[in-house]
């Protein structure tokens, strides 16, 4: 069994604490060499220092508010992360989590939560332990969707906030890719009604041709604005059960959502 990573070094602070007071009681008792005890003491200070160090800035990163980005492969998470000029601060399981002025940001893996079960299982899994490590620090989810065709954009937007609905957290929407657009101000228009019963609290337009700022400031007004609420993971594929409970879940979960994407489905089509 992996051992979370606060446990780990818990257990070298505590494995070094032992080696330091066992080097004083030897060196005090002359049964070792005193420039060795020496060496020996500031090596294991240094490392609980070290450690000490690591586990106040992890949790330094496990607090600090953060806008995740989510959604379907090919949306343009990683491309908006770099086009915000985030610094990587850390990075697990797929997750990259970065700051930019003030502005700390996700880079999360592809929210593909539709196809192949091994696949299917494996996202649950990385998703789960990111939602329940920092079920008090995300302000917001950026639903991020590439401009493309209307009902494409609608269909993946779909795919992804079904899943997002129950966990008492804000979203917003991110168009990205919108400098292929001929038209932005007919299409920005365009797009706000087309996804108006989305109910998304804001939606942002992303043009990597144009300077960055204007977007970090709209961010940096979420992060200070948008009401700090804990994710509500219960009765979500996201909670933490037993294995055959947990797929139970699932597959529960699964039905309803494919019943409520062919209801939407459905009024799409209308």
């Amino acid at each position: 069994m992996k051992l979370p990573i606060q446990w780990n070094y818990m257990a070298f602070i505590v494995f070094s604490l032992i080696i330091l007071i066992m080097t004083i009681i030897l060196t005090v008792n002359e049964t070792l060499v005193p420039v060795c005890g020496s060496l020996i003491m500031i090596l294991a200070i240094g490392i609980i220092l070290y450690l000490l160090y690591l586990g106040y800035k992890n949790y330094r990163i496990d607090s600090i508010k953060k806008l995740v980005l989510i959604g379907q492969a090919g949306v343009g998470k990683t491309q908006t992360y770099n086009y915000l000029q985030c610094k990587n601060v850390s990075s697990y399981e797929g997750f990259t989590i970065g700051t930019s002025e003030e502005l700390c940001l996700v880079d999360t893996p592809d929210f593909d939560l539709e196809s192949d079960i091994e696949t299917r299982e494996k996202r649950i899994k990385q998703f789960q332990e990111f939602f329940t490590k920092n079920q008090n620090s995300i302000s917001a989810f950026l639903i991020l969707v590439n401009f493309e065709r209307t009902d494409l954009m609608k269909q993946k937007i779909l795919k992804t906030i079904k899943y997002l609905k129950k966990l008492n957290s804000t979203l917003f929407l991110l168009v990205t890719n919108f400098e292929l657009s001929e038209n932005q101000t007919e299409d920005e228009e365009s797009l706000k009604k087309a996804f108006s019963f989305f109910h998304f609290e804001t939606i942002l337009f992303v043009d990597k041709e144009r300077n960055n700022s204007v977007l970090k400031q709209k961010l940096v007004q979420i992060v200070n604005t948008a009401p700090q609420k804990e994710l509500n993971l219960n009765e979500t594929m996201f909670e933490k059960y037993g294995k055959k409970q947990q797929q139970l879940i699932v597959q529960q979960i699964t039905n309803q959502m494919n019943q409520q994407q062919n209801l939407q489905d459905k009024l799409l089509n209308a």
